[in-house]
Parts: C-alpha cells; structure tokens; sequence
C-alpha cells in the first residue's frame, strides 16, 4: 500500500514537472518574469478612404449635343465626319431645298416689281425717312442670308480641296459683318418708327407683305440647313447623303472632345455624403491599374430614377438617384460612353491627405 502511494505521488509530481516544461518551451510562461502574453489591445480607428461610390458613365463636359433633321426629307449633302471640328454656325448637313429655293427666287422678283410700284408715289419727310430705312433692312436682310449661303458653299467647296483656309476665314467675316450691319440698321428703323408718321400707302403695304413672304421662306430655307449651336467636335456621324432623314432622331452627335465629365448617380443613402467641390476618382474597366482624379462640380436639386442600371419598367422596389457631375483632367484617354465606377473621397480623409502633403512639402 505504501509502495503504490509513493508511485501516485512520483506519477504526479512527473506529470506537473512535464507540463511546466511545456509552458516554458511554449513561452506563455517564464520563470521569475511577468506572464509572456498579453491582454489584447483594440486597435486605433481607422479613417475610411471612401464616403461613396456610385455608377457613373463619361461625356463630353456640357453634355452632349444630339443633332437631328428639323422635318422629313432628303439629305442632299454632309459636311462634316467624325473628329472634325467646327464652330458655331457652321453647315453640318443640308436637307433637300430645291423647292423653297425657286419659291424664294419667284418672290424676290415679286418684291423688285413692288418697289418699282412704290416709287412711282413720292414721299417726303417722315414718310420717306421710313421708306429709305425699310429698304436698308431688307438689303441688310438679304446680304446677311447671302453671307451665310456662301459661307456654306466655301466649307463644302474647302471639305473638297476647292477653297483655302483663308477663303473660309474671309466667308466667316463676311458672315460677321453682315450681321452687325443688319442690327444696326434694325436700330436705325426703330428709332424712325418712334416719330410720329403718316399711315402706309396701298403700294408700301403690298410692298411690306412680299417683304415678309421673303422673309418666312427664307427662314424656311435657312431650316432645311442644319448648323452647329456651338462651337464643338464631332464625335459621330449617322447622316448619309441621298438617304431619308426622319424628324427627330439623331443624326450628328457633337460634344467637348478635350475636356470630359463623369455624371454618376449616387444612391439616396449616400446623398448626404457627397457635396461639391469633393475629390472623386474614376475608375474604368478599359484601365484597370489606372485612376483618374476628378471633382464635384455640380448636383441635381430632386432625386430621380436610375439611367444607367434601370432595367426594363420601373418598379417600387428601384432606389432612386441623385444625378452629380464631376470635372475630369483634360488630356485623359477616356472616351465618351465609357462606363466608369466613381469614389467619393472621405471629407477627413481628404483634409488629412492635404495636411500629410503640405508637412511633406515643407
């Protein structure tokens, strides 16, 4: 009995010297030392880089300009393709004017017989003060029409090797200075049509009338040309001469090609963190280790519904969206169209990354 109490009391002693030499190799405890491990310490937080992301796709900076046939007809001629640039008032395709052409020509006459019928009546005074004022407009009228007829006959004529840049420099002057003779001798009617003058004979009313035949067929004429609203480069060209253009859908897409924005929707939860003048960067799947910098420039008043995820009718479940544009660097190689993910830079964030910057810097 005494010789198994011995061999307990050895068994057990051995277990507690082994499992001492366990602890000790294992380093969780150290003779004659504080304890190896530690209570865990919670770690520091951590500023998040992003407030938002949202959708996004690239445009030109103003949007695009969408370009369509006024009415139904045929296309006679295009004068421009795509990557050209052009300035405001400049032809980009005519439509088939043959008709309002030879009206026009048959009204004119109209108008030649009509003065001639005019002058026979003499006038004087204030009278004639109207007289010789009505006339100038007119010819004002018709030299600024001719202007741009010829400024559109100088482009086609330069898109065919025909004509010099200097030929088409001087057919926009001419355009310019028509226009400003023709304000300035509408000031000069307006300031004779204040006096006090005596009504208008048979002969000037009859003369008045032709004088605005003219004019609405004219300004017909001038719709069947359709021009650029503004200065801009052509990013796609669907027109073809010959074929029939319908009324209202597009044929020439015009746009900002040097300088791009992102329009992205951000979802309403994250409208509160989004604000202009914020940092974003954009990133495309056409460049997948590439980030472009970019900045809040604007943002919608109301929310509204998704464009680029919407899917078929909307239902109750969508979420609705609010519309932000962002200014990109120019010079990028990001294209109109292009589908891109935006990131909204967190306010901290950003104010630390300045901060970091400026102490590297000194």
């Amino acid at each position: 009995m005494r010789n198994f109490r011995l061999g307990s009391v050895a068994l057990v002693s051995g277990s507690a010297g082994l499992g001492l030499a366990i602890l000790i190799a294992t380093g969780v405890y150290q003779p004659g030392g504080a304890p190896a491990w530690s209570e865990p310490q919670l770690a520091s937080p951590v500023t998040p880089l992003w407030a938002a992301a949202a959708p996004g796709r690239v445009e030109p900076k103003g949007r695009e300009l969408r370009i369509a046939a006024p009415v139904p007809a045929a296309i006679k001629d295009v004068l421009v393709s795509a990557d050209d640039h052009v300035r405001q008032g400049d032809l980009l395709f005519r439509l088939d004017d043959g008709e309002l052409a030879a009206r026009l020509a048959a009204l004119e006459a109209q108008v030649a017989v009509k003065i001639a019928d005019r002058d026979d009546a003499k006038a004087k005074g204030g009278a004639l003060d109207r007289r010789k004022a009505e006339d100038a407009v007119y010819d004002a009228e018709r030299e600024a029409f001719d202007a741009r007829m010829d400024l559109d006959a100088t482009l086609a004529n330069w898109k065919h090797y025909k004509a010099s840049e200097p030929d088409v420099a001087k057919a926009r002057t001419a355009v310019a200075n028509a226009a400003d003779r023709l304000e300035r001798e509408r000031q000069k009617l307006r300031r004779v049509e204040e006096r006090d003058l005596p009504a208008l004979t048979r002969e000037e009313a009859a003369l008045a009338a032709a004088r605005a035949e003219v004019t609405a067929v004219s300004a017909n004429l001038e719709r069947l040309r359709v021009r650029a609203p503004a200065d801009a480069s052509v990013l796609k060209v669907e027109a073809r001469a010959g074929e029939m253009a319908a009324a209202g859908a597009p044929l020439i897409l015009l746009g900002d090609s040097d300088h791009m924005q992102a329009r992205a929707e951000v979802e309403e939860r994250d409208v509160r963190k989004v604000f202009v003048g914020q940092r974003a960067v954009v990133k495309s799947e056409a460049f997948p280790d590439r980030v472009f910098d970019a900045r809040v420039s604007s943002m919608a008043k109301t929310l509204g519904s998704p464009q680029l995820t919407s899917r078929g009718p909307r239902k109750h479940t969508d979420v609705d969206i609010l519309e932000v544009v962002l200014d990109m660097e120019p010079g990028g190689p990001l294209l109109p169209g292009m589908r891109v993910d935006v990131m909204f830079r967190d306010a901290e964030s950003t104010e630390q990354t300045s901060l970091s910057t400026g102490s590297a810097t000194r």
